[in-house]
């Protein structure tokens, strides 16, 4: 097999495929030929470059997505399904012109329309679930975001008792390095060891009497992503216990809700049980009754 001086070398992520390809090409009328091997390689890269191109969408973009697909089946659908019904009004009108009645049977001409129909309600169906697990997750990642700032926020109250706890020594070193006066980073015991910054910053931000974490993130925008891993399980435990609670609470509830049926109350053995007695109807006024005669 000749040499093919002029072929690119396929792993240099660098190079273009359209370059590669002209490239292949122009080796070609050289007379040289890749192997299998080459050419399922060279696809393959092809291939990764264009899924490394394709941007990653955001769930507000999923959700108008997937929106957009049901509402096209949903439009197709109608569409097939007027053709349908018009067939068939078509069909009885020669029927009545023929002196026959009317029929409800599908013909065979629309037999297709309607396994399309099949098709594009269970894809809807399909999409609509998709949509409502993505709106469950969006939900779920909310709750998680809302309980990883109440979580910090309550650790952050404890790390401010701790201040409170210091002598003013040790809190004015912290104040000004972030660390303590012994020169080591920051323990707490709620947050566990900061970042001199970190510490310097929350110092400040105590000593200006500002307690609530919308305020101290103007100030530390990161310090969310800072303890990020450990919020993330914490509150991500919190919200699935709560979910459950509610999810049990419902049940309880549905299951309060159901009718009893009526309750008879038991007769012993031998004994007859009550008969209700109906109070007979007055007699109407003004009617005749006759008496008894003598």
């Amino acid at each position: 097999m000749p040499k093919l001086e002029s072929v690119p070398n396929l792993n240099n992520p660098e190079i273009n495929p359209n370059e590669i390809e002209a490239d292949v090409n122009a080796a070609k009328k050289l007379g040289g030929e890749l192997t299998p091997e080459e050419l399922e390689k060279l696809k393959l890269e092809e291939g990764q470059e264009q899924v490394a191109e394709k941007p990653e969408l955001s769930p507000e973009e999923q959700l108008r997505n997937l929106e957009g697909e049901a509402e096209a089946r949903q439009q197709e659908m109608t569409r097939l399904t007027e053709s349908v019904e018009g067939t068939k009004a078509k069909l009885n009108e020669a029927r009545e012109k023929l002196g026959l009645p009317p029929t409800e049977e599908d013909p065979p001409s629309v037999f297709s329309e309607k396994d399309r129909l099949e098709k594009l309600q269970a894809e809807r169906d399909a999409l609509e679930k998709q949509k409502e697990e993505l709106i469950n997750q969006r939900e779920n990642e909310q709750l998680i975001h809302e309980e990883k700032e109440k979580i910090l926020q309550e650790k952050l109250d404890e790390l401010f008792k701790e201040f409170e706890g210091l002598n003013p020594r040790d809190f004015e070193s912290i104040f000004k390095s972030g660390k303590t006066s012994e020169g080591r980073n920051v323990e707490s015991k709620s947050m566990g060891f900061l970042d001199p910054e970190v510490a310097q910053s929350l110092a400040k931000a105590f000593k200006e009497g500002i307690k609530l974490l919308p305020k101290i993130l103007e100030a530390l925008p990161e310090l969310l992503k800072k303890f990020d891993e450990d919020l993330t399980k914490e509150a991500t435990e919190r919200v699935d216990k709560k979910l459950e609670e509610e999810k049990q609470k419902m049940g309880k509830e549905e299951k309060t809700e159901e009718p009893k049926p009526e309750e008879k109350p038991e007769v012993p053995k031998g004994e007859i049980p009550p008969v209700e007695i109906k109070p007979a109807s007055n007699p109407i006024e003004g009617g005749n009754i006759e008496s008894p005669k003598a």
